[in-house]
């Protein structure tokens, strides 16, 4: 997953870079507002299976400077299994 915070003015342009950022890849964007955090753009790449991982895909560029408030910020996610007990992958 990566997420950035848009630079104030310029969420519809950090927006258009997402797109053309993942054009080709197997990717979902998903756009948040909060009251005082402006745009934030999500990205979430799904693989094989629908599972969340990006293995094989390039990382993204770093978009140019004055798009995002910050730096942007990626993690790897697994999906989780149908079941409440976890207790032995988390130790």
């Amino acid at each position: 997953m990566w997420e950035a915070k848009a630079a104030p003015g310029q969420a519809a342009e950090l927006e258009r870079w997402a797109r053309a950022a993942v054009r080709g890849r197997d990717a979902e964007i998903y756009l948040g507002r909060g009251p005082s955090t402006g745009l934030v753009v999500v990205l979430l790449h799904l693989g094989v299976e629908g599972s969340t991982s990006a293995a094989g895909d390039p990382p993204l560029p770093d978009p140019p400077d004055g798009l995002i408030a910050g730096s942007a910020h990626a993690w790897q996610f697994e999906r989780a299994p149908n079941r409440l007990d976890r207790s032995d992958l988390l130790g």
